[in-house]
């Protein structure tokens, strides 16, 4: 793949799995009652629902199993670093220059 940024994807894929395993956490939370009026939680919790697509969405069987669940996680984490990696390089990829073109007539 051309260009493709290692080190960011990583960094990214490490910052993803924090924000899935806190959004587990609040939406956890929510279900037991226990997470209050924070408004802040309350986005976070709900920002599971996307942290859990597209793996446990269309695989639904894998939310059942532990090791399933937690693997479909990372691999929501790859996949959203994989697509942020490829933004990040649409964005900040080199312009072809621009070939000279000879505005004189020919003699």
């Amino acid at each position: 793949m051309k260009g493709f940024n290692s080190v960011f994807f990583i960094i990214c894929t490490i910052i993803l799995a924090a924000v899935a395993y806190e959004s587990y956490i609040q939406a956890v939370a929510i279900d037991e009652g226990r997470i209050g009026d924070s408004v802040f939680r309350h986005a976070v919790a709900n920002l599971f629902n996307i942290m859990r697509f597209p793996m446990h969405v269309m695989f639904k069987s894998w939310a059942r199993i532990p090791l399933k669940f937690a693997l479909g996680i990372i691999i929501n984490c790859l996949f959203y670093s994989f697509i942020l990696e490829r933004i990040l390089y649409f964005i900040t990829r080199p312009k072809p220059e621009e070939e000279e073109t000879n505005d004189f007539p020919e003699e």
